[in-house]
C-alpha cells in the first residue's frame, strides 16, 4: 500500500502542478466528501473539481508536493496521513491531510473522504 500511495501522490501532484483539477479528481470517488479549510464541506466529484479550480487559481505558479507520514489498511478501507506543501506560490502554503480510501469494485483504491488544512496562519 505504501508504494501505491506514494505513486498516487506523485501522479496527483503532477495533475495539480499542471492546473488539471479534473485530473486530481480522478483519484477520488464519484461521491467524494472534501473538508477543505475555511470552507463548507464539499460533496461529489463535480463540486470537488470546482473547489480545486479555485484552489489552483489561488496558488498560481506553485509546485505541490506531498509526504506520506502514515497509513493503514483494514479490509476495503484504508487511511493515509501526510503533509503537503505548495512552494513558489503566492502565497506559499504548507499543511497536513488525512484521506480515507475505499477499495473499488475493480480492486483499485480511491479517496472517499479528504480532510486538509494549512499550517500557515
Amino acid at each position: 500500500m505504501k508504494e501505491f500511495l506514494e505513486d498516487s501522490d506523485a501522479a496527483y501532484n503532477e495533475a495539480f502542478n499542471r492546473g488539471d483539477a479534473a485530473g486530481c479528481a480522478a483519484f477520488f470517488t464519484e461521491d467524494v466528501t472534501l473538508l477543505p479549510p475555511d470552507q463548507p464541506m464539499v460533496r461529489g466529484r463535480e463540486a470537488f473539481v470546482e473547489t480545486y479550480r479555485d484552489r489552483m487559481r489561488q496558488n498560481t505558479g506553485g509546485t505541490h508536493t506531498n509526504e506520506l507520514v502514515g497509513y493503514g489498511v483494514e479490509g476495503d478501507l484504508a487511511y493515509q496521513i501526510g503533509t503537503y506543501a505548495i512552494a513558489d506560490a503566492d502565497p506559499p502554503e504548507q499543511g497536513k491531510f488525512v484521506n480515507i480510501l475505499k477499495r473499488q469494485p475493480d480492486g483499485s483504491w480511491k479517496v472517499s473522504v479528504s480532510i486538509f488544512n494549512s499550517d500557515v496562519p
